[in-house]
């Protein structure tokens, strides 16, 4: 459910028919492969499914409660299962056209297929009344957007007023987010009243737990009584990686380094085991790319960069395989896997960790090698930019510097052109990511050398400002594309010029969005030291202590 705005705004059509055929739906690689597996999720959805087949009203139930949980590929090899067994069952291609969203345009075909199918059925007055009303929902949100999608749904929930699901999905479309004080806006609001009002009724239901987690999951401030559910939800769900992937999550954004490493760490060990019993790789499986470079930033925001570096290193060996680029494990390999140990390296400064940044970066026979396939080149041109740029001016070469963010600044001109081919990829939240990743480095590298060359009161303060006012720590349970927070540039200058009141308001700031970030912390206690203030230095170096000894 994560990517739906993205993927149902770019969606194309092919023309509906009733002649449907199995290998429309189905991926090459998936034809000899062990069934999915059967899995409980207390509390979570149980309907009546209209079909002639009883293991095909199994699968779609385990594809739908899947897809609540967040496990994407697993619900797509479920209702697939389902159609294999009932090609005439209405409510798996429902499914499969929600379960195939998102990056990655090898579903193309079986998503715009489920959808069509979905509705040639429908008009045949296949399925019940409800179930043509969740098909009315989805070919709302095709037609006209989430907005009338949540409205489709909330109607059709009010003549079946028993069935949960339906409010569910009129929640996700509801949602939209925080701001960046951590106050909900109207709609986020609502949808999770609607999730709210669920769990009213069915408190131990950890289907609808897990939907409020996610739904919450943007809060920039994550609340104490979320984060404790999370862990109740995760500890009542042992063997599900998705939820120890959220939890891991809930534990990052709120500081808790250790607890984040060790959940991501039963992430990926769990996601392994699946590929290792479903025979399946990694382009089936990004989920586990993304659960390891989270792993890798949990550790280094715990002070353990050779460990995050090995995982680094390792996801950076990862092989792309040319005949599944468009994959999501494959592109997840491209955009995040090539370049975490360039953005783990971000955090520092010296020349060292420029250089060794800008060697861990995919070599120009790579880029050429894949830049028809995926515009991940963008990211690693940007990357090597800004990399350039902070040579210069540790080197004292500011001119060099300022033609490099001008140079920056073009390239996001190119980016920008770019966008339409990044969507017909189908890969349009990793660029999007990527774009705002490069407003952020390029404004900090014009900070960067101002703040160097002219010393004193500068216009650096402004960059540094727009800066912060561009990053995010995370989005969609994603790890953050940098991890250095901008708040300590703005500290800093404050700090050479002595303001150390203003330096101390801008590290607090930058905590409260980036919980017990050490380099925020040892910032802070350097200037409580040069302002005078021992005895509350001292006790923020005791806190860095008691977070690097946390195993």
């Amino acid at each position: 459910m994560r990517y739906l705005l993205v993927f149902f705004c770019f969606l194309t059509f092919l023309p509906a028919n009733e002649d449907f055929q199995l290998a429309d739906v189905k991926l090459s690689r998936l034809s000899k492969l062990n069934a999915p597996e059967m899995r409980e999720f207390p509390g979570g959805i149980e309907m009546a499914i209209s079909t002639n087949h009883p293991e095909a009203q199994k699968h779609v139930l385990q594809g739908l409660n899947l897809i609540h949980g967040g496990w994407d590929f697993e619900a797509y090899r479920h209702f697939l299962a389902a159609i294999e067994k009932d090609p005439d069952c209405l409510m798996a291609f429902f499914g499969m056209a929600f379960a195939t969203q998102g990056d990655g345009d090898e579903f193309t075909k079986a998503r715009i297929t489920a959808i069509d199918r979905s509705l040639v059925l429908a008009q045949a007055g296949a399925g019940t009344p409800l179930e043509r009303g969740y098909v009315h929902g989805l070919h709302t949100l095709v037609s006209k957007g989430p907005q009338q999608a949540a409205e489709a749904f909330a109607s059709v929930a009010a003549k079946f007023p028993n069935d949960p699901q339906l409010r569910l999905f009129e929640a996700y479309f509801l949602r939209s987010g925080f701001d960046e004080s951590g106050t909900p806006s109207a709609g986020q609001e609502l949808a999770q009243k609607k999730i709210n009002d669920l769990l009213a009724k069915n408190p131990e239901s950890l289907l609808f737990r897990n939907s409020w987690l996610v739904i919450r999951a943007e809060n920039p401030f994550p609340a104490e009584n979320d984060m404790a559910m999370a862990r109740e939800v995760a500890a009542a769900m042992p063997d599900f990686p998705p939820i120890h992937h959220l939890l891991g999550h809930y534990e990052w954004r709120s500081g808790n380094f250790s607890n984040a490493s060790a959940a991501f760490s039963k992430t990926s060990d769990l996601y392994h085991a699946w590929m290792k019993k479903s025979e399946l790789g990694i382009v089936d499986c990004p989920e586990w790319i993304r659960s390891e470079s989270y792993r890798a930033v949990a550790l280094s925001s715990a002070g353990k960069l050779d460990d995050a570096m090995n995982i680094a290193s390792a996801l950076q060996k990862l092989a792309i395989p040319e005949k599944e680029i468009g994959s999501a494990g494959a592109r997840m390999i491209a955009w995040e896997g090539r370049t975490l140990a360039a953005r783990l390296y971000h955090r520092f400064t010296d020349k060292a960790s420029i250089q060794n940044a800008l060697d861990s970066l995919p070599k120009p026979q790579e880029v050429n090698r894949l830049m028809k396939s995926t515009k991940a080149g963008s990211l690693y041109q940007a990357l090597t930019l800004y990399f350039e740029g902070m040579k210069s001016v540790t080197g004292g070469d500011f001119k060099r510097a300022e033609e490099i963010s001008q140079l920056m600044n073009l390239h996001g001109n190119q980016m920008t052109a770019l966008r339409k081919e990044a969507i017909q990829l189908g890969e349009i939240s990793h660029f999007a990511r990527a774009f705002r990743g490069l407003e952020i480095i390029t404004a900090e590298l014009k900070g960067n050398t101002v703040q160097r060359k002219e010393k004193g009161k500068s216009t650096a303060y402004n960059w540094y400002s727009g800066a912060v006012d561009r990053q995010n720590p995370a989005s969609r349970m994603m790890p953050p594309l940098f991890l250095l927070p901008m708040q300590i540039k703005v500290g800093q200058y404050f700090h050479q010029l002595k303001e150390y009141d203003d330096a101390l308001e801008a590290y607090e700031d930058g905590l409260k969005r980036w919980p017990n970030d050490l380099l925020l912390l040892d910032a802070q206690r350097i200037t409580l030291v040069e302002k005078g203030d021992a005895a509350t230095a001292l006790e923020v170096r005791l806190k860095i202590e008691a977070i690097k000894a946390k195993k």
